[in-house]
């Protein structure tokens, strides 16, 4: 589908006291509003941004981002003058270059997954002629997609109560995305504060966005009854493996906890698909989550590693074979199950045996890296920290963890 992109840069931003297309997301100053946005959007057939305010310096960063401009007369005039001023020349590229449509991505919400413009992208393809407004748990986001056949409308429309209003009177659908950041703007510091806070985020999601995503997924049940205890379980084995870690002072890197939980909740996303685990990785990558991704895929079977190698995709590995369905299970009984269920093919007996043997020289690594902790009272062994993790629930420490990476 051939497409163009409008970033509408035009504002005066009064509120945020500075140009908001150039503000720094990182400690790095060239990683800011605008070229987040162009790295989203770099796959675009064409791609323009509309200023206004602050043009000359909006303008020379599109030129070193090779983005062209088109600049907003009377940027005074409000939002709704910049679509205008955008959607007219872009009126004029799509005829000439035959695009099917276009997305309108305001420069202030910069934080938008890749993710969601997949899943626009698809919905345009299957409903063709309507325009496109993303949501998260309900809540209508950004960007929208315009189909080239409602642009004389939009263009001849009066513009009161903006553009939202002016879609309420076009054929309009909704797409549902498990991605809350694409609701974040920064209209003022406070906002543009708690965006430097998520902005190193974007490559995973919270668990609520991932509880969002196996509920998009139609995950039944019964899976995701499986997908919640293994995301306990994940978790409480990362915050074990950290606290042995700094107990110890050990070189090797605490893990992250909530990378962990998401993981566990994904690990299965596409179960019931041929190769479900290859399945789930070719998900998680097109949605632009590559570390997932590559955590989902390996959840399965993977090579044994020395106890300071450990990371969240082994803590996720073995978090699944402690769980059978919602309740704890040990990593012999969970693979006993198997051998029986397979007892008359000696192929596959053969290649479950092994798969026991490496789980279980990974569980033997985890419980070395835990040791630190029996000095303290505490559960040494992967499988006692599994079994407390189903027993007491999700890890309460890291509720605001959670809450803070799905931007509530």
């Amino acid at each position: 589908m051939p497409y163009a992109v409008l970033i509408l840069a035009a504002g005066q931003a009064s509120r945020m006291g500075r140009c908001k297309a150039l503000l720094p997301l990182t400690e790095d100053a060239g990683d800011h509003a605008l070229s987040r946005l162009a790295r989203l959007w770099s796959g675009a057939d064409s791609r323009l941004v509309v200023t206004g305010f602050h043009a000359e310096v909006v303008e020379a960063a599109c030129a070193g981002l090779g983005w062209s401009c088109i600049r907003n007369p009377q940027p005074e005039q409000g939002m709704f003058s910049s679509v205008r001023t955008g959607l007219a020349e872009v009126t004029r590229v799509a005829a000439a270059s035959g695009m099917d449509g276009v997305f309108l991505q305001p420069v202030d919400v910069p934080l938008v997954r890749p993710l969601t413009v997949a899943c626009l992208r698809e919905a345009a393809a299957e409903s063709p002629g309507a325009a496109l407004i993303p949501t998260f748990a309900g809540t209508e986001g950004h960007p929208v997609f315009l189909p080239v056949g409602l642009l004389p409308s939009i263009l001849t429309a009066d513009g009161e109560g903006g553009l939202r209003a002016v879609l309420s009177r076009l054929p309009l659908c909704y797409v549902p995305v498990a991605d809350a950041l694409m609701l974040r703007d920064m209209d003022t510091p406070e906002d543009y504060a708690a965006l430097r806070t998520l902005a190193a985020g974007t490559d995973g999601l919270s668990v609520a966005e991932a509880e969002e995503l196996l509920r998009l997924r139609g995950v039944p049940e019964r899976g995701l009854r499986h997908a919640r205890a293994v995301s306990r379980v994940a978790g409480a084995l990362a915050l074990a493996l950290g606290r042995a870690r700094r107990a110890a002072e050990a070189a090797a890197a605490v893990p992250d906890v909530v990378c962990c939980r998401v993981a566990g909740l994904l690990h299965d996303v596409c179960k019931g698909e041929a190769e479900h685990e290859a399945a789930g990785e070719r998900l998680l990558r097109s949605y632009g989550l590559e570390r997932l991704a590559v955590i989902v895929g390996a959840h399965r079977d993977m090579t044994p590693v020395p106890p300071e190698a450990l990371t969240e995709r082994e803590l996720v590995f073995l978090a699944d074979k402690y769980c059978r369905g919602g309740d704890w299970v040990s990593v012999a009984r969970r693979f006993a199950d198997k051998l029986e269920r397979y007892a008359g093919d000696a192929a596959a007996c053969a290649a479950i045996e092994g798969r026991l043997e490496r789980a279980l020289r990974m569980e033997a690594a985890l419980a070395e890296a835990l040791r630190p902790l029996a000095d303290r009272g505490e559960a040494s062994h992967p499988a006692d920290v599994a079994r407390q993790a189903l027993a007491d629930g999700a890890p309460a420490a890291h509720a605001g963890a959670e809450r803070h990476a799905a931007g509530k």
